[in-house]
């Protein structure tokens, strides 16, 4: 089973790296009952990829409580009731796994430890660490990844988790910064020690401005730091490559065998691309089957009413099968600048409204919208306020992010983002929440069965703790 794990995991990297050395990546016998850390790493970022844009967790969680979407042939979902708690189980037992055996391995063979590759595999926990917090609060995090030693992990509380990623974060970037040994298996950066100090300053940028609210002082430190060195273009973007090779490199949600009928884009989205005139309305949509026009079904509605043929589906260039797996992107971290410079932080030149236009500009490049006159044109019609800069940036913010629907939904519970002239955006559902605790939005995921059942004291401690494990209980940093 062994020998199979590896082949399967050589078989990736070649894949995605198109790695031409690929006999040397394995050739000790005595390792041969062992994975490397090589194919560990590109085994995480392929499987964590695979989790954040699951058809499921991204397009009936995320993407539906961000109201991009809303489901045909399952209407319940936009309704509030989840029937899939893979989140939790997919990210621990899969890339998280995998990253904290790279660690388990170097235990284990001391004489082969790269503090490179130790970083990245650090900075891609942050990452799913935090996406994990967002969504429940209150996880294991200290003693989580500890197998036979530690089998029952205890929860700790959200804040926490928070100050310790950030503080990974910080570590990591000062690893990388000292000479190694090259980072083999990288998917995502080949190996660019650079671009993982670039990676790891915009996620601490993400992760502190989400909590500005509550910690303005130290969101505000970091923030000023981080920004000195991370993305500066839309060629910086952190993404996995999925690629048409076969079945298992596609995007993971994709129309290449067969036709998307499961979703429609909400008319939340397309009534508000249109009102704007935005370009990336037949980027985020297709013309629906019947008129050829954009025809957004209403958000929660229960009925599979109108026919899909008469609303507009998902667009192509978005779900194509070597769409991107965006981790992170540079018109995210130009929106936060433009917000960091609204609230008075230092982030170097530039006033709140040239970054504003800025990370507007970045998301149209990284849609495929660069032609000059179309951009100047739109930024004409999407104009900063001052006054008003949270819903202003808060809804180019929230059109930026389409695709990444975990993101934009916790970006939607921390700004409460309205339209710019203070009209309400989101609805709630059209034929009302299934879930009693919540009528407009949830504010978090419940506990899997799986942690209650295997975990049944830290998971009653944690539910305790946070106030109850319903929906309806805000994150600690969810002011609004």
């Amino acid at each position: 089973m062994k020998f199979n794990t590896i082949f399967l995991l050589a078989a990736l990297l070649v894949a995605f790296s198109g790695c031409q050395n690929f006999e040397e990546l394995n050739t000790d016998p005595a390792r041969s009952s062992e994975t490397q850390p090589e194919f560990l790493l590109s085994s995480a970022q392929k499987r964590a990829s695979d989790l954040m844009y699951d058809t499921y967790l991204n397009g009936r969680i995320g993407m539906e409580v961000s109201q991009y979407w809303t489901g045909t042939d399952k209407t319940s979902d936009a309704r509030f009731l989840f029937t899939n708690d893979g989140l939790w189980t997919g990210l621990y037992s899969g890339p998280l796994m995998d990253l904290q055996e790279i660690q388990n391995y170097y235990n284990r063979h001391p004489e082969e430890s790269n503090p490179h590759t130790l970083a990245v595999a650090e900075i891609l926990k942050a990452w799913l660490f935090h996406v994990l917090t967002d969504a429940y609060i209150d996880i294991p995090y200290s003693q989580a990844l500890k197998g036979d030693d530690i089998p029952q992990p205890v929860f700790d509380k959200g804040k926490d988790v928070y100050a310790g990623i950030l503080a990974s974060l910080k570590k990591q970037i000062d690893v990388l910064g000292a000479p190694s040994n090259p980072i083999r298996g990288d998917i995502i950066a080949n190996g660019d020690a650079k671009q993982w100090v670039r990676i790891a300053n915009a996620l601490r940028i993400r992760i502190a401005l989400r909590a500005a609210d509550v910690q303005p002082a130290e969101s505000k430190a970091v923030i000023e730091e981080a920004v000195k060195n991370t993305f500066t273009g839309i060629n910086q973007d952190a993404f996995f490559p999925y690629n048409l090779t076969a079945t298992t490199s596609r995007f993971p949600y994709n129309d290449v065998e067969r036709p998307l009928v499961e979703f429609a884009v909400t008319s939340t989205l397309v009534d508000y691309l249109k009102s704007i005139n935005d370009p990336r309305l037949p980027i985020y949509a297709r013309p629906d089957d019947t008129k050829g026009t954009y025809i957004g079904k209403v958000y929660g509605t229960e009925a599979n009413s109108p026919l899909m043929t008469m609303l507009s589906k998902p667009g192509v260039v978005a779900f194509s099968g070597s769409a991107k797996g965006y981790m992170i992107t540079y018109a995210e971290i130009a929106f936060a600048k433009a917000e960091a410079a609204a609230r008075g932080m230092n982030v170097g030149t530039g006033t709140a409204e040239d970054l504003y236009k800025e990370a507007v500009t970045a998301s149209l490049a990284q849609w495929g919208v660069v032609d000059a006159k179309v951009v100047a044109t739109y930024l004409e019609s999407v104009p900063y306020k001052a006054g008003n800069w949270k819903n202003v940036i808060g809804t180019q913010k929230w059109l930026a992010l389409y695709m990444q629907g975990l993101q934009a939904w916790m970006e939607r519970l921390r700004l409460d983002i309205k339209k710019p002239n203070g009209d309400i955006l989101f609805i709630d559902p059209a034929s009302g929440s299934l879930d009693p605790d919540i009528k407009d939005v949830p504010k978090r995921l419940k506990y899997p069965s799986s942690s209650r059942v295997s975990n049944t004291v830290n998971s009653a401690a944690a539910a305790k703790n946070i106030g109850g494990d319903t929906q309806a209980v805000k994150n600690w940093w969810d002011t609004l």
